[in-house]
């Protein structure tokens, strides 16, 4: 008998620091109330169980995360063995908030940068790689300007030269794009297009932003030719002020790259 091809289940969720609604800054919280908002998205997490996990809005311990390390907290509870994170806003003792890779899956050659040229220094992105059916895919949590167009497209530059920069690999990039397709400055367009990635359903896609009213798709996950999508989903889970985004993928055919 032929085994099933177990397919690269991913997810990607903005958490907004863990304190999304009436109490936006998580240092404002009681403990208990922000470690039960962490405790929901871990059991999410280990409930999706996805392979590896791209987190936006996560903090390490500092005042602001209200004394908690909200990554190792979510890591632990879901299962979750190698972390990644990148404190795009880092202020000693004060601010440690950035985006995060989860994975089941050893990562390799790890990278953390911050669009720290533009205004908004805590916006960035982390990536590293993983082997999965023999292969190495690039996966990336990223974080975009959610005000200015022209920053988000600097910030879009940024990431395609320095994904272009790593080894010629596959590649999956997750995050809040800030950005729905379709706006007159294309964001999501011109990311597929310089960093040489598709989006499942471009146009079709349910809006993951806010949970209140839902109204904008803004959170993606995007992949290079060697893959394809064989699932994608938003999740109806109200943790946080952004839906998380699931998908499942395998590879497209022969020609995929060696990483």
């Amino acid at each position: 008998m032929f085994a099933v091809p177990v397919p690269l289940r991913v997810l990607t969720l903005n958490v907004a620091h863990g304190a999304p609604w009436r109490v936006p800054m998580p240092f404002l919280r009681t403990p208990w109330g922000l470690r039960r908002t962490l405790d929901g998205i871990a059991a999410l997490l280990a409930r999706e169980a996805a392979d590896v996990v791209a987190l936006q809005e996560v903090d390490r311990q500092c005042l602001f995360s209200g004394g908690v390390d909200q990554v190792a907290h979510v890591a632990k509870k879901a299962g979750y063995g190698h972390v990644l994170h990148g404190p795009h806003l880092r202020v000693p003792g004060l601010f440690a908030q950035g985006t995060a890779l989860l994975s089941r899956l050893p990562l390799h050659a790890p990278e953390a940068r911050s669009f720290e040229a533009d205004r908004a220094v805590d916006k960035g992105y982390v990536a590293a790689s993983i082997h999965w059916q023999g292969m190495s895919i690039d996966m990336v949590s990223v974080h975009l300007d959610p005000f200015s167009p022209e920053r988000r497209l600097r910030q879009v530059r940024r990431l395609a030269h320095a994904l272009g920069q790593r080894p010629a690999r596959a590649r999956v990039v997750m995050g809040d794009l800030n950005s729905r397709e379709g706006t007159p400055d294309r964001t999501v367009e011109r990311l597929c297009e310089s960093a040489g990635l598709h989006a499942h359903a471009l146009g079709s896609g349910e809006p993951t932003y806010t949970v209140s009213w839902p109204r904008e798709r803004l959170d993606w996950i995007l992949a290079s030719p060697e893959l394809r999508f064989t699932r994608y989903a938003r999740v109806d889970a109200f943790l946080s002020d952004h839906f998380p985004v699931m998908a499942e993928l395998d590879w497209a055919g022969p020609g995929q790259s060696q990483g």
